[in-house]
């Protein structure tokens, strides 16, 4: 996919998990499943710049990490990978504090800081 694309489906993805109700729905899993496929979307979308698509997560962190210009978004990237991983496969029950106050934080400096850097 090239850079719209990608930014067409990490808007798609904030569309989902914005309409959810994070006080009132059972399903918070799935807002922090779509908070950390949103900013893949939005990672992938800055590779695009270079004619670069990652196939995997490991290839996505590994070029995170090894990009000075935004390397230093790994943590929150990592962060979210594992909240995603929680909701995924250990079925945690997210609260809707946890959700606004740290999990949605993380997804909304990594959008700014490759907002910053796009041509």
């Amino acid at each position: 996919m090239e850079k719209i694309k990608h930014l067409t489906k990490a808007q798609h993805n904030e569309d989902f998990f914005n309409s959810f109700d994070a006080d009132k729905t059972r399903f918070r899993d799935w807002i922090v499943v779509g908070i950390f496929y949103t900013a893949v979307h939005y990672y992938e979308s800055y590779f695009a710049n270079f004619n670069r698509h990652s196939r995997s997560h490991d290839i996505c962190d590994d070029w995170i990490l090894n990009d000075k210009a935004i390397d230093s978004t790994y943590e929150d990237y990592r962060e979210l990978k594992q909240y995603r991983w929680h909701a995924s496969y250990r079925s945690k029950n997210f609260s809707s504090h946890e959700i606004k106050n740290n999990i949605l934080p993380k997804l909304k400096s990594i959008k700014t800081g490759l907002q910053n850097l796009s041509p």
